[in-house]
């Protein structure tokens, strides 16, 4: 049986796990696994790769692969047509039949699960039985809906929460009030920003003052109200944004609309630390910082081992899956017990398609409310290290030509 596994949307630190588990899940099955670059559009391309068994063992691939941030395969954001008669579904499934592929596994967010949506809704439309196609579900955003927690969030968030302690350690030296504004990512959903309350987690002193993340609509005119009660216990504050977060009247919005690309378009919006941070210095004449963490805190080599682990058994999970059915994504639950425990399920890929999982309201009650529920909820999730590998000094990960057959 030949497979075949793709990387899209925005990369995480365990989307490799991920990967690393679908090719375990096939060579244990005694299947041939390819992967294609650049997600659907290597399809589209033929810009194919073959993994090796002997390659891939006797490179340690299994457990390179976890410690690898991003997709090493590559990624895209290429939206397919809602139109089923589109002539691209004509050579996507041309291109499947080329490669005599019976189970093709998806690994992306809740754009790529739109994708693998579509595909099976051409399947069931032109009656296509020959192959199955299921999703890998990651993304840092954590808002993938009916799972406990997204591949990637995790380590996101340890990533975030350690950057802010060193933070800490900086804005600390000034004897005079002064505010930090670290912005984090989150178009929609503040769950990353809510995560730098881990922070705060046995600690005499906050390391984060205050929150304000996408889901809330708070007046500009209550965070200088908020600032300036805060600054009453502490000189030198540390506030955490959503990239996403607006005011209640909407003066901070600012989005960037860009279409150079054939994905799903989705607006820039970062630079909000930037334009508080501006507002406060005018009404407080205070010092102000703005520190906009971007990129790495997606793509990093701190890495969550419980999110690495989890991210390759959803991988594995997503190929054994495809076996017998498609259109299936795997998705992580939490048991109810005094300690965290996982657990696995299947759901169909269009609960997940194009669907956001924002922070409960509830948690909004007060900042202590927000502390202590993002605290019981994500502590787990940034747990254990995956040690690292280095060269004087220099990280070194596994590159993609020791795994397959021949190098691109």
């Amino acid at each position: 049986m030949n497979c075949l596994v793709g990387q899209s949307g925005g990369p995480t630190s365990v989307i490799n796990s991920s990967l690393s588990g679908v090719i375990q899940a096939a060579f244990d099955n005694d299947f041939r696994i390819f992967g294609c670059k650049n997600g659907i559009e290597g399809l589209l391309t033929s810009d194919i790769v073959e993994f090796n068994k002997e390659k891939f063992e006797n490179a340690n691939g299994k457990e390179r692969l976890k410690k690898r941030p991003s997709s090493i395969l590559g990624s895209c954001r290429f939206r397919l047509p809602d139109n089923m008669e589109d002539e691209i579904y004509v050579k996507i499934f041309e291109q499947l039949k080329k490669y005599k592929i019976s189970i093709f596994v998806y690994i992306g967010g809740n754009d790529s699960m739109d994708t693998v949506l579509k595909l099976n809704k051409y399947m069931q439309y032109k009656g296509i039985n020959w192959i199955n196609i299921c999703g890998s579900p990651k993304t840092i955003d954590n808002d993938l809906m009916l799972m406990d927690h997204s591949p990637g969030f995790g380590s996101a968030a340890k990533f975030i929460v350690n950057t802010i302690v060193d933070i800490r350690k900086d804005v600390d030296i000034y004897k005079k009030k002064t505010v930090t504004i670290v912005e984090i990512m989150g178009r929609n959903a503040g769950w990353l920003a809510a995560s730098s309350l881990l922070a705060n987690y046995n600690r005499r002193r906050k390391i984060v003052n205050l929150v304000y993340l996408s889901e809330m609509k708070i007046n500009k005119e209550q965070i200088i109200e908020d600032i300036k009660k805060s600054h009453e216990k502490e000189d030198n504050l540390i506030i955490v944004i959503s990239e996403g977060f607006v005011d209640a009247k909407n003066n901070f919005k600012r989005e960037i609309e860009r279409t150079y690309d054939e994905g799903f378009n989705h607006p820039i919006i970062s630079g909000m630390s930037i334009r508080l941070s501006e507002y406060i210095y005018q009404q407080l004449d205070i010092k102000t910082k703005a520190v906009e963490l971007s990129i790495v805190q997606r793509v990093n080599h701190l890495i969550s081992k419980t999110d690495s682990e989890e991210a390759f058994n959803l991988g594995y999970k997503s190929l054994e899956i495809a076996k017998s059915t498609t259109n299936m994504v795997p998705v992580i639950i939490r048991e109810e017990s005094d300690t965290y425990k996982p657990k696995y399920e299947y759901i169909e890929s269009e609960i997940i398609a194009n669907k956001e999982k924002k922070v409960p309201k509830e948690w909004f009650e007060t900042q202590e409310t927000l502390e202590r529920k993002i605290i019981e909820y994500a502590l787990p999730l940034i747990k254990g290290e995956v040690i690292q590998d280095y060269e004087d000094g220099i990280l070194q990960y596994i590159s993609l030509g020791e795994i397959i057959n021949t190098e691109d």
